[in-house]
């Protein structure tokens, strides 16, 4: 008996899936898997297909022979790999995601107010918790949504937001723990998936990436460009304050001190025009606190050797809550670096230890062993407390693979 996806096949003829998919309202790769039987289409999707292709009802009788069976058997196959054949045996997680998929198409197809809400709870604990904590999940999440979307029908931007938020927070975190070519990859991923999500999801990513460049050493016209196209809308947003930081940090790099401060001025400006529900989230990756705002002024104003960067550094550590432990040991480094290149070599090494140690306890993150290296870097070459430092740093790094 011809099964239902080899009668979709021949019924389709030379119509294309995509032509297919836009008479149907389904995406093309959702029937390419109908057709080689890798999915189970919903009885609405079934009635949508035998119209656009002018089945007289053809594939809605094969659908009504096929997926009692078909289902049911597919539910006890992946029973057998949950029990796994041992008595009182935890679930396996493969076969439970595969039967909670099974469960999702009978129910019409994934929920976005669920995907909406993961993506929303990794913002909020990509920051909060080492980097190595989170990727795991977040690439279980990121290809079980990927599955879900064979399932949603057309394009929504609603779905795309879901999709772009996923990859770049895994792009992010890849980057924290020190994983830097994946990670370019997955900023990669993050961009086009951003392009179906809206200029400023779009705007977003770049202005992230352009920071998290910075720190891995990328070229400085790569950050630049990525600035740039974040700041290409000229309204207030939370991409434009990022970007603005980046790049003030980029051109004191290039020497270009008075550009930097002229940024610096401008995120002030921006900060100041962000909604409170933006300014006053401090918890996930995707608001922008008054402590973002100090921080980049710590750094930038530290880089380029600012007679405020004293005052900078104090402000910046006066506005974290108590308990923010990775982000104020980062501004001690900023102080070590100053100490350092005011002469003060030994102290301001020791200073960044302590503050090492801080770090590590929170969880220690590749940006902070930048922070640390361009401390060193300060430093006279050959300076007896020198070595022992760059070994200090060079062990956390390794403790995190």
């Amino acid at each position: 008996m011809e099964s239902f996806g080899e009668a979709l096949r021949r019924l389709r003829g030379d119509l294309s899936i995509r032509g297919l998919a836009r008479r149907a309202n389904c995406s093309p790769s959702y029937i390419s898997a109908l057709e080689f039987g890798k999915n189970i289409p919903s009885s609405a999707v079934v009635s949508a297909l035998d119209a656009a292709l002018g089945a007289g009802g053809e594939l809605i009788r094969l659908h009504d022979v096929e997926v009692g069976p078909t289902e049911r058997r597919e539910a006890l196959g992946l029973i057998g790999i949950v029990l796994g054949g041992a008595s009182g045996a935890l679930p396996a997680t493969d076969g439970l995601e595969r039967i909670r998929m099974l469960v999702e198409r009978r129910l019409g197809g994934p929920d976005l107010a669920f995907w909406e809400e993961v993506a929303w709870e990794h913002a909020h604990g990509v920051g909060a918790h080492p980097a190595t904590d989170g990727i795991g999940r977040l690439s279980a999440d990121v290809l079980a949504l990927e599955t879900a979307l064979t399932h949603v029908k057309g394009d929504p931007p609603a779905w795309a937001r879901v999709r772009t938020r996923l990859l770049y927070l895994l792009a992010y975190a890849l980057g924290s723990a020190g994983r830097e070519h994946e990670s370019r990859h997955w900023w990669a991923a993050a961009r086009r998936a951003a392009v179906a999500a809206g200029d400023d999801m779009r705007a977003f990513v770049v202005a992230q990436e352009a920071i998290q460049a910075l720190y891995e050493k990328r070229p400085l016209t790569l950050v630049l460009a990525r600035a740039g196209e974040a700041l290409a809308a000229d309204r207030p947003s939370v991409a434009r304050a990022r970007a603005l930081g980046a790049r003030a940090h980029a051109k004191v790099l290039l020497g270009d001190l008075a550009a930097a401060y002229a940024d610096l001025d401008e995120q002030a400006r921006v900060f100041d025009r962000l909604p409170a529900d933006v300014t006053g989230d401090a918890a996930s990756a995707e608001g922008w606190p008054a402590t973002r705002l100090l921080h980049t002024r710590s750094l930038v104003y530290t880089l380029a050797g600012h007679p405020g960067a004293a005052n900078a550094q104090a402000e910046a550590v006066a506005a974290y809550a108590p308990g923010a432990i990775r982000p104020v040991a980062q501004i001690r480094l900023h102080e070590a670096m100053s100490a350092v290149r005011g002469g003060e070599v030994e102290a301001g090494l020791a200073h960044a230890e302590r503050a090492l140690t801080v770090a590590q306890s929170a969880g220690y993150s590749h940006y902070v062993g930048q922070l640390a290296t361009m401390v060193a870097d300060q430093a006279p070459a050959g300076h007896e407390a020198l070595r022992s430092f760059r070994d200090r740093v060079a062990g956390l790094r390794g403790g995190m693979s």
